[in-house]
């Protein structure tokens, strides 16, 4: 923390010298840009924008995604816009939004926008010698595209403003990285190259990306956005942009975790090229430590899937010093292409351990970008005790009304723990999750204690409704235990269902029903086997399995039974359902 905040010191120290040497008759100003922040990163958002009023910008633009969105209920909507404003408060400058595809997903929440920004949709604004525009690329419900009402009043406001020393843009998707038939970026280039546009913000990808594009400087931006890997230099990383302006002169600075870096230390296309050195976060699954003290061994599987030999070095990361590693650390080279298993003993105590607790393992490699700027890559393998349920077999047939009132449901196990957040915190309401099956189908019965069902949200409609926007019960199925794919089926209080598998949306069938009585809501999913493309499961077999509800009147909304990120979903912390 110190060191992040003696490199911000002379960071501003650097731009006080700057504005020091200026000739009075020119404009001399910074602004700063953030990406997308969607609540996903909270601590991290919060932590930009201090650091952003730190720097005393002349005013911050946002490139769209601000929140989740990805509701129908306006009244969730506002309640998110005030959540964010509250966020931006410490802000004493201006700020200026651009909509992001989370922020206008439904049609119903579109005019939320606006009311929340007292706007329009895409507008203009000047400051010093400077243009700014800020454009819609989700204009009425056309998503990823400038629409001709849009591009004509573009058209217009930059030959309005052609004589400024300098004009920005700012829209969510980056339209310059789409392919080409998606949106005519190639018009919109040869409009740009008409005027003095120094640059393009965009975000929406969660990557950073640089490039120059005839001549016009395209950032991609990501503030706090979900990743599944970081690391600045790879092209994935939490950072904001400082943009100085010198008369006709413009310079950028990327600001991350308290560094600073030249804006082409990332080439472009680095988050793609950088893919085949990073891992995603995996686990490693453990005897439950509440039930019993750990005494295993395991073996840790490490690949390298470059074209260039690799070292990997293997430590143990854990404040508990009850846990014992044999051996603590160690390294391994491995040629391109080479796969390795490496073993480890623990043993550790018995005891309550929420997943934060848990020991974990980290595993660096060095790594050097296009740039040849040189790093440190790093990922996770961390203990993990799954939870368990148990699937009662029956010969007969369930009728579906979503009321789980036949007696066989009475004498079934039942998932009643639903988690909030990852250190264990226990929903408030009650829950239950059931499960049975027979030859052909998997039933799964569940129920959500809801005190006010008359507020149940279930507004998801259209060719892909957005259930997950409702409150709803969500079933996820690995059913080969390869941590990677899975089927996920989702119900709302109406019915509306969207399910998505390894073949893509509504790939699978399968039938569900849902009752609202007077303090809850249910739903009965019949599900066949074959529509999984399994076999009917033997005594024995077991599956990765989870179930997610989102509760709209609860603040968070989202609880699972093994508690996932939002987005993007971690079979990897999935539970376990084994067949009876």
């Amino acid at each position: 923390m110190e060191k992040t905040k003696l490199l911000l010191v002379l960071f501003i120290l650097t731009f006080l010298q700057f504005s020091c040497v200026q000739k009075k008759d020119v404009a001399s100003f910074k602004f700063i840009v953030w990406g997308d922040s969607q609540f996903e990163n909270i601590e991290t958002f919060n932590g930009i924008v201090q650091e952003t009023e730190l720097l005393k910008p002349a005013f911050v633009i946002h490139v769209g995604d601000m929140i989740h969105g990805y509701t129908y209920d306006p009244e969730n909507a506002r309640r998110q816009w005030k959540r964010f404003k509250e966020q931006i408060s410490p802000l004493s400058c201006p700020f200026y939004p651009t909509p992001g595809n989370h922020d206008v997903t439904t049609a119903e929440i579109e005019p939320i926008y606006q009311e929340a920004w007292g706007g329009k949709y895409y507008y203009s604004f000047d400051y010093e010698n400077s243009h700014f525009i800020i454009l819609d690329a989700f204009l009425n419900q056309q998503f990823d595209i400038i629409p001709e009402e849009e591009l004509n009043w573009l058209e217009k406001d930059l030959e309005a403003n052609k004589n400024a020393d300098n004009i920005f843009i700012s829209f969510h998707s980056p339209l310059y990285l789409k392919k080409e038939g998606k949106n005519d970026w190639l018009a919109i280039q040869n409009l740009l190259e008409k005027y003095s546009v120094k640059a393009i913000f965009s975000g929406h990808y969660h990557i950073y990306d640089y490039r120059i594009k005839n001549n016009i400087n395209c950032f991609c931006l990501n503030s706090s956005g979900g990743m599944e890997y970081y690391n600045h230099l790879a092209g994935y990383s939490h950072h904001f942009l400082v943009v100085s302006i010198d008369g006709k002169n413009v310079s950028f600075a990327v600001v991350e975790n308290g560094r600073i870096y030249p804006p082409d230390a990332v080439p472009p296309g680095q988050s793609s090229l950088s893919k085949a050195y990073l891992e995603r976060e995996k686990t490693i699954r453990i005897p439950d430590p509440s039930k019993k003290s750990i005494d295993v061994n395991i073996n840790i599987p490490i690949e390298n899937r470059t074209d260039q030999t690799r070292t990997f070095s293997l430590t143990w990361d854990t404040n508990d010093k009850r846990w014992i590693f044999q051996p603590w650390f160690t390294a391994i080279t491995l040629k391109p292409e080479e796969k390795r298993l490496v073993n480890f003993s623990i043993v550790g105590p018995k005891g309550n351990f929420n997943r934060i607790q848990l020991p974990k393992i980290r595993v660096d490699a060095p790594f050097q970008n296009s740039a040849r700027w040189k790093t440190t890559l790093s990922f996770y393998h961390k203990l993990f005790h799954p939870p368990e349920i148990e699937a009662k077999q029956i010969n007969e047939k369930i009728t579906l009304d979503g009321k789980i009132e036949e007696p066989v449901w009475d004498t079934t196990p039942s998932i009643i723990k639903f988690h909030t957040d990852i250190k264990g915190t226990l929903a408030p309401e009650n829950n239950s999750v059931k499960i049975l099956y027979n030859r052909e189908n998997l039933y799964i019965g569940i129920k959500g204690e809801e005190p006010n069902p008359d507020g149940l949200i279930y507004y998801a409609y259209g060719e892909l409704p957005l259930v997950f926007g409702d409150d709803d019960f969500e079933l996820y199925f690995d059913t080969n235990r390869d941590k990677k794919t899975f089927y996920r089926l989702m119900v709302n209080p109406k019915g509306t269902t969207l399910c998505s598998g390894p073949d893509g949306l509504f790939s699978f069938n399968f039938d569900v029903k849902t009752y609202i009585g007077k303090n809850y809501w249910s739903a009965e999913f019949e599900i066949p086997f074959s529509e999984l493309k399994v076999n009917s499961p033997k005594s024995g077999d077991i599956w990765g399995f989870n179930v997610r509800r989102h509760r709209q009147q609860a603040v968070p909304a989202q609880r699972d039974w093994s508690k996932m990120n939002n987005h993007p979903y971690q079979p990897q912390y999935f539970g376990l359902l084994k067949f009876e």
